[in-house]
């Protein structure tokens, strides 16, 4: 009986095999076009398989069923995924007014609270529905996703080990768990549950991103740089700017009190410096590691080709930013130096850029970061060039100084005529080289506001990538 591919695409759906489920359903709603199951169904499927036209098939199960719950849990469902949170809001609350015994409601809103960062009202949620069934996982795992976020790793802890006693063969609960455990600091113990859960679903994209990140931070000084990024994770992309801005704001204080007052001003040089070098390692930390990780054997089979490829590539631009240095200082080739610095930003837009997740919005962090990274080595281009001329110019001064005291030592044996011409010939030439140096000066002032502009359109591209990357994580703590 035809009915029977609805029986079907529900017990494939339960497998995770959503494209034969989905094709089920599409064969039974080629007979009945007008059955909101069907499309109920079909939005679960095209969900899972990010498919954009979920949000059109879920909004036809709404209209075609405007009083069942389902069909409001899809819709929202669907905008979450796409990151619409508060279309995905106003949905699932129609979905409550409707029917507010299911549990699984309160686990959507609990994943919405979570893609909004905001953990106290995520976990209202989830303890919403677990009220209704305590063994719900999606509760659960939402549960201690807000609680670690919240600081109390020993409750996440204790909700997910409780999960586990009652599910062990949970993959989504062991991953939840070993993020949990990298919280806490304890990457070789959360090690063992991403294997678990890795065994348990290969394609679970939550527990190969926490594996990678275990194995990184069996290294000491990446297990700092992930405390820190685990850290600033808790808070929302605007406090996340707002800290980053502030701190960029607070160097430049410390370096014109350092301006101010010679003698503090090495200690002001090196907490400059020290902040410098760990904002790098941010950066380019979990690709040096992922380098490392290649003869790993865990890491190798996890990192994809993409990874590889940018990995390898952040590393060496790094390993040539390091040699154009060295080569700087044993030379003091300042053109050296200009080209270093635009390698190294453009080693950092290619870091961030990769750290969006693949689709439009990584497309769009390319195209502000090519255009900020040539507009900058466009400027340092210039600079070399005025360099080169400085030196030029360096050289006709030193000539200049040379020929007037050569002048000095010979005048007297010159006739009148002749050593009045050598000194109106000197004069012209000295001329030349101050309205020559203060062309340079002139071009070198307006050169270094235009540095500056370019330095902090840069450093607004890169948090553009971080908002970017939120925009586009967002809705992504819901079960894999």
């Amino acid at each position: 009986m035809e009915p029977d591919r609805f029986a079907r695409a529900r017990i494939l759906l339960e497998q995770n095999r959503y494209d034969l489920a989905a094709r089920e359903v599409t064969a039974r709603l080629a007979d009945d076009p007008n059955d909101p199951e069907g499309f109920i169904l079909l939005a679960i499927c095209q969900c899972n398989l990010n498919d954009p036209k979920a949000i059109d098939t879920a909004r036809t199960a709404v209209e075609l069923a405007p009083n069942e719950d389902r069909a409001h849990f899809v819709f929202s469902l669907a905008q979450l995924r796409k990151g619409n949170l508060d279309e995905a809001e106003r949905a699932i609350r129609r979905a409550i007014e409707i029917n507010c015994w299911n549990s699984g409601h309160f686990g959507q809103l609990a994943a919405i609270e979570v893609g909004r960062y905001r953990w106290t009202e995520a976990l209202a949620a989830a303890d919403q529905g677990l009220a209704l069934d305590p063994d719900d996982r999606h509760c659960l795992n939402l549960r201690a996703v807000a609680l670690t976020k919240l600081g109390r790793q020993s409750e996440a802890a204790s909700t997910l080990e409780g999960a586990l006693e009652k599910n062990p063969e949970d993959a989504y609960s062991h991953a939840n768990r070993g993020w949990t455990l990298l919280h806490e600091n304890e990457p070789r113990k959360a090690i063992e549950h991403f294997r678990e859960s890795l065994r348990l679903d290969p394609t679970s994209a939550w527990a190969k991103e926490g594996m990678l990140e275990a194995l990184r931070a069996r290294n000491w000084f990446y297990r700092r740089v992930l405390q820190y990024l685990l850290w600033m994770s808790r808070f929302p992309p605007r406090v996340q700017f707002g800290l980053i801005i502030g701190m960029v704001v607070l160097v430049q204080v410390l370096d014109g009190i350092g301006k101010q007052m010679p003698g503090a001003e090495p200690f002001f040089n090196v907490l400059i410096f020290s902040y410098a070098i760990f904002v790098a390692s941010s950066w380019f930390a979990q690709h040096i590691m992922n380098v490392l990780l290649l003869f790993n054997p865990d890491g190798r089979m996890i990192l994809d080709r993409t990874q590889k490829a940018i990995s390898l590539l952040c590393f060496s631009l790094v390993v040539v930013v390091l040699v154009m240095t060295a080569i700087a200082i044993l030379t003091r080739e300042q053109s050296t130096v200009a080209w270093a610095v635009t390698l190294f930003l453009a080693a950092i837009h290619t870091s961030s850029i990769f750290d969006i997740p693949a689709g439009r919005y990584r497309w769009i962090g390319i195209g502000f970061s090519t255009i900020a990274i040539l507009a900058f080595g466009i400027l340092k281009s210039e600079r070399v060039d005025l360099i080169a001329d400085y030196d030029k110019l360096y050289q006709k001064a030193i000539q200049h100084d040379e020929r007037e005291e050569q002048f000095r030592l010979n005048e007297r044996e010159l006739s009148a005529e002749k050593a009045e011409a050598l000194k109106r010939e000197l004069a012209v030439e000295l001329r030349i080289i101050q309205l020559k140096s203060s062309e340079i000066r002139n071009r070198s002032d307006k050169l270094g506001s235009m540095e500056t502009a370019s330095g902090f359109a840069s450093l607004g591209t890169l948090l553009l990538h971080a908002f970017l990357r939120a925009k586009a994580r967002r809705g992504r703590f819901e079960d894999d």
